[in-house]
């Protein structure tokens, strides 16, 4: 099963981490736990990496400024 890991905001189209949650919130599927800031993006994680099968994440661009980093899930 795939899910999202992270979504990443750019700073170019947010001006501030409270705007740029905002922005996620249109695409997470589940509740944002966590978020941090990196030189050119805030980045918002619904799942940690652990969840996941190790080399299956993949990048998504869903418009200027937004992508969305999906992964497969382990099996429980």
């Amino acid at each position: 099963m795939t899910a999202q890991q992270t979504i990443i905001v750019s700073k170019g189209i947010a001006s501030s981490r409270k705007e740029a949650k905002k922005i996620a919130a249109r695409y997470a599927e589940k509740a944002i736990y966590t978020s941090r800031e990196t030189s050119t993006s805030y980045r918002f994680r619904m799942n940690p990496p652990i969840k996941f099968v190790l080399g299956s994440f993949k990048t998504i661009n869903m418009k200027k400024g937004v992508s969305i980093v999906v992964g497969t899930l382990k099996e429980k």
